[in-house]
């Protein structure tokens, strides 16, 4: 009997494997155990090959020789992993080996990841598929005995074969095309510049608004039942003409009052849903201001390594009903891992199988929502960030299975000298699924807010026809806001629904499918823009550089409408569901793809220059040596004079830590920065410091109570 191979994505899963399948013996490069053998890759081996593997004169960036549209993509090893690779190509090709087992990341980037190594390899035995959904050893013990016939997932390797092929077609004939038109690097994608877009976008609104004055008018009511305060109201609860505001408080003043009408009725509030990636990223962002790199990093960690939740990656917010046993694993390790005041044994799991909100199989597609395993937490032994998402998971986990909250909302319209003023509140009665939150161990913004409604009294019972004194009228000033810049939590938000953010997250379900990426590549695209200088992170929010600013500008004037479009980039990856489906042609999509990527290349060659370039490469300042522009480059600011001989530059990356646009602008214009965190000395240890610019350039370190160090020194 034939032996079978087993591929992981990674080293630990690899292990993880053979150790449940037992008496596993470790070689060099795999293990084996009985008739299996289980090899690893270390994340992608294989990629798309560039444009000069196809011809070499295509190594030179040029209009003339695009757009490039292989008739067949081809395969390239990456090259620091050609040992493992070759590696894994042995043990492919090994007559004992009889058949090929999948088992990376269960999902369209891991099915990707083998299927480039299969075909490198001109592999062609049979593949079979292993599909995890958490990495506890009963669950990879049952995947084990249900291993699934490999092709059931080519419809999924089909999509992830469009998005590589689509993004290698957008991105290489985008970017070159740019580049080459206006001599300077433009970086370009198919999500990338869509999701740059969409900040874009909200920054314009931002810089064109204009504050507007208007005037809102209060007034203290002492009925024979307690004081309450009212809002005045006339269509709306606010009036931009300061006369009448006056006019209205002198009326009102000193005249007393009636009750018009008063109603109360009870609310109830459901429980949220369990958390998909892109929700876990988004209340992390909010809660603690992690990115949503930092918080994938965060829950790939719980899954992979500490075994403590399911597959993190995933989009759905619901459970299908053969997962009951796992439930009430999970139910029971709570009550010993701490939760034991929540996770009562007196909450009925089984009536929740009637609960939509949870249980719902049509909207589970490969993965489940993200729940604890089971496996017992031990808090000690976890790092503070990864006991901050583990807690964030657990206690959505529990919530789920309490009933609704309860609130109690009371309304109160008076009328004064033929006035309305309006009065609200919102009390909670019956706490329900909240009572998971209203503890000790949620964070302190959590715990502010909970106690602003617990100062928050009702108003008192009244009813129509009483009459009530008017004890002060007062008017408040107030400006129009601007829209709030993008956080990640709301721009993961924006594109989910495709660029058309909302709040209510049932409406965000029904958009799922026409959002910008997957819940597992959007914080890719993140840390993309930054990388290469289209966007900053000040603080929660994130803001387009002059240059981000001028790209979409230009994209925009070209036109290229489906570059620019997050509701069309949305509809792509609305059709890589379907193709995984299998309710959409890849050929058709990759058509699609390729008839975008030559009028895009066609309408940039036609496009006059009509000083692009120059606003695109606007300098930061002038070069503290000679006097010279300051411009950015790829990998710093650097004087625009480098070619007779000036040195001076700011290196975007220092000591770890990646240094805005803006702060090196306020370092060559006022010699120093804002105060900066996150450097990492030589001793690996994090700190904060202002960046100075000192006498003959050099860039140097200013601390708070200590004295300036350069860039060059130890930093301790």
């Amino acid at each position: 009997m034939g032996k079978k191979l087993i591929i992981t994505e990674k080293p630990s899963v690899a292990r993880d494997i053979a150790q449940v399948l037992g008496k596993a013996k470790k070689n060099e490069n795999y293990y084996q155990a009985g008739d299996f053998l289980v090899t690893w890759a270390v994340g992608h081996l294989v990629n798309l090959a560039d444009p000069e593997y196809y011809d070499k004169k295509l190594r030179r960036w040029s209009l003339d020789l695009l757009p490039v549209i292989p008739d067949q993509f081809k395969l390239k090893a990456i090259g620091n992993t050609i040992k493992r690779l070759n590696a894994i190509k042995k043990l492919m090709a090994s007559s004992e080996v009889e058949t090929i087992i999948n088992a990376c990341d269960a999902g369209r980037e891991g099915e990707l990841i083998f299927r480039y190594i299969y075909d490198y390899t001109k592999c062609s035995k049979p593949i079979s598929r292993l599909w995890l959904s958490s990495m506890t050893k009963t669950a990879i013990q049952q995947a084990l005995e249900n291993i699934l016939p490999g092709d059931k997932f080519d419809f999924l390797a089909a999509a992830a074969r469009c998005r590589s092929e689509g993004d290698w077609l957008i991105g290489i004939n985008g970017t070159r095309a740019f580049t080459s038109r206006y001599r300077l690097l433009l970086s370009v994608g198919r999500v990338q510049t869509p999701t740059l877009a969409i900040l874009v976008n909200r920054e314009r609104e931002i810089q064109n608004f204009k504050s507007v004055p208007y005037w809102e008018i209060f007034a203290q009511f002492n009925s024979a039942k307690g004081r309450y305060l009212g809002k005045w109201h006339n269509r709306e609860d606010r009036t931009y003409d300061q006369k009448e505001a006056e006019k209205v408080l002198e009326k009102v003043k000193d005249q007393e009052g009636e009750v018009v009408s008063f109603s109360q009725r009870k609310v109830k509030e459901p429980h949220p849903l369990l958390y998909d990636l892109t929700e876990l990223q988004r209340e992390a962002n909010k809660r603690f201001g992690f990115s949503a790199q930092r918080t994938l990093n965060i829950a790939q960690r719980l899954y992979e390594s500490r075994k403590l939740i399911t597959y993190p990656r995933t989009d759905s917010r619901y459970l299908s009903e053969d997962l009951m046993e796992q439930i009430q694993k999970s139910w029971t390790m709570l009550q010993e891992c701490g939760f034991e005041q929540f996770a009562s044994p007196k909450i009925n799991l089984k009536s929740a199988l009637r609960d939509r909100r949870i249980f719902d199989r049509t909207k589970v597609t490969d993965h489940h929502a993200i729940i604890p395993t089971g496996e017992e937490i031990r808090w000690d032994s976890l790092r503070d960030d990864e006991k901050k998402i583990m807690d964030l998971v657990v206690r959505r986990f529990i919530c789920v299975f309490y009933p609704e909250a309860v609130w109690a909302h009371r309304q109160i319209k008076t009328q004064v000298a033929e006035e309305i003023f309006l009065s609200k509140s919102k009390v909670l009665v019956q706490p329900g699924w909240r009572k998971v939150y209203l503890t000790e161990e949620v964070e302190e913004e959590e715990e502010e807010k909970q106690e602003k409604k617990e100062k928050e009294q009702p108003l008192p019972v009244v009813k129509k026809g009483d009459r009530v004194e008017t004890e002060k009228v007062w008017l408040e000033e107030k400006e129009t806001k601007a829209p709030p810049r993008y956080t990640e939590a709301t721009l993961l938000s924006a594109m989910e629904g495709a660029g058309r953010f909302v709040e209510k997250e049932e409406l965000r379900e029904a958009m799922k499918e026409a959002g910008i990426g997957t819940p597992a590549t959007r914080a890719a695209i993140v840390e993309r823009l930054i990388e290469v200088g289209y966007l900053e992170r000040n603080r929660k929010t994130l803001v387009p550089t002059p240059k981000g600013m001028e790209l979409i500008s230009l994209v925009e004037k070209i036109p290229i409408d489906e570059l620019a479009s997050p509701q069309l980039t949305g509809k792509w990856e609305k059709k890589l569901k379907m193709i995984e489906k299998g309710d959409y042609l890849r050929e058709k999509f990759m058509e699609e793809i390729k008839q975008l990527t030559r009028e895009m290349v066609d309408k940039i060659k036609n496009k006059e220059e009509d000083g692009v370039r120059e606003k695109l490469q606007a300098p930061l300042g002038e070069c503290p040596l000679c006097g010279a522009p300051v411009l950015e480059n790829r990998r710093s600011f650097s004087c625009s004079r480098w070619k007779e001989g000036c040195t001076f530059s700011i290196w975007k990356t220092i000591l770890g830590r990646r240094i805005p646009r803006t702060q090196a602008q306020k370092l060559l214009n006022q010699r120093k920065s804002d105060k900066i965190s996150g450097f990492t000395s030589k001793k690996g240890k994090k700190f904060s410091a202002y960046l100075v610019l000192e006498d003959g350039g050099k860039i140097g370190f200013q601390f708070d109570q200590f004295k300036k160090k350069t860039s060059k020194d130890v930093v301790s």
